[in-house]
């Protein structure tokens, strides 16, 4: 007769019969318990890809191919809900040194005080 009963970590129903290390009753216990685990993080990284696609079409929406000079104004790009705290990746000219910021395969960098280039990655 065993003392020390083993409790199931997602249900803790005793478990009466396996190996000595397991830890659930069953199958379906263990999937709930790591699906619970794995939801949280992926409601945070929902949020985060939710911003990052928002500020892509803001980028996308403001790119101007026919005058990639073009500058646009950082109130715009806010009215339109753009998070500057969000972006994929920075890439630096090697011809100038200038600083793109990403959102995917559009990016931007100031150029003026509160204007902005917006490029596309080829």
């Amino acid at each position: 007769m065993e003392t020390n009963a083993r409790l199931c970590l997602n249900c803790s129903k005793p478990i009466k019969n396996g190996r000595q290390d397991r830890k659930f009753c069953d199958e379906g216990c263990k999937n709930e318990f790591h699906n619970k685990i794995k939801l949280s993080e992926y409601k945070e990284m929902k949020k985060v890809d939710l911003v990052l696609k928002k500020n892509r079409r803001v980028l996308k929406r403001l790119f101007n191919p026919k005058n990639e000079k073009a500058l646009i104004e950082k109130e715009r790009m806010l009215k339109q809900g753009f998070e500057f705290d969000y972006h994929t990746h920075i890439i630096v000219t090697k011809i100038y040194s200038n600083e793109f910021t990403f959102c995917y395969d559009y990016g931007y960098r100031p150029v003026e005080k509160d204007r902005y280039q917006i490029i596309k990655a080829f």
